[in-house]
């Protein structure tokens, strides 16, 4: 699995979100950057405000379920953007930007989500196994009711985190080039987050955002 983001302080110059999407499909189109995918289907994550500090405060609703690095530098940079005076920001360079690789096991509800499965399945396979041992069920009463009791803690339930999802499927990087470029509108605050991989992976994300 791959990801891409892009968010309004990246930018060369300071532009709406929809500039922003079509930003990202460019990059997306450009078979020179390394490490691209080499499937389409993609997920796309995007959260957009007015101002800087209504951005930073939808942000901090994801980076604390789920933390994903571009949104936590975009979280840090909204606040500071919300406090200063325009004139003492510093001069927008533009950012080159790079597919990164990932992992559904990178994403923190999606860690969660495995451990709780497996500790499900650990606890029907013990649960099977008590019940053919007649003779042993006093002396595995308080060790069960012990268990049971860690692995009731491990249960996981998805939250809502508040970011808008848009799945793309797409054979080619032009393809979902084309969806991305369409997102978006006038908002000036705004973090982008694509992830591309297998439509399996991409269901898992949207299923726990």
């Amino acid at each position: 699995m791959h990801n891409l983001a892009l968010c309004y302080h990246h930018t060369a110059a300071p532009c709406s979100m929809q500039v922003g999407a079509q930003l990202l499909a460019l990059a997306i189109k450009d078979a020179s950057r390394t490490d691209k995918p080499t499937s389409y289907s993609g997920l796309l994550l995007s959260v957009s405000a007015t101002d800087p500090a209504t951005l930073a405060s939808k942000l901090e609703l994801i980076n604390e379920y789920c933390p994903i690095p571009e949104f936590i530098a975009c979280t840090q940079y909204a606040k500071s953007h919300s406090t200063l005076e325009q004139s003492k920001l510093s001069t927008y360079d533009g950012q080159s930007l790079e597919w990164q690789i990932n992992t559904l096991q990178n994403l923190l509800p999606i860690r969660d989500q495995q451990i709780a499965d497996e500790l499900a399945t650990v606890n029907d396979s013990g649960k099977q196994l008590i019940t053919t041992i007649d003779d042993a069920l006093t002396k595995t009463a308080e060790l069960k009711t012990a268990r049971d009791e860690r692995l009731n803690q491990a249960q996981f339930t998805a939250q809502r985190s508040g970011v808008d999802m848009q799945l793309m499927t797409a054979s080619t990087a032009k393809k979902l080039a084309d969806s991305v470029a369409s997102k978006g509108g006038d908002e000036r605050y705004w973090a982008l987050c694509l992830f591309v991989g297998e439509q399996g992976e991409l269901n898992k994300i949207k299923g726990v955002l």
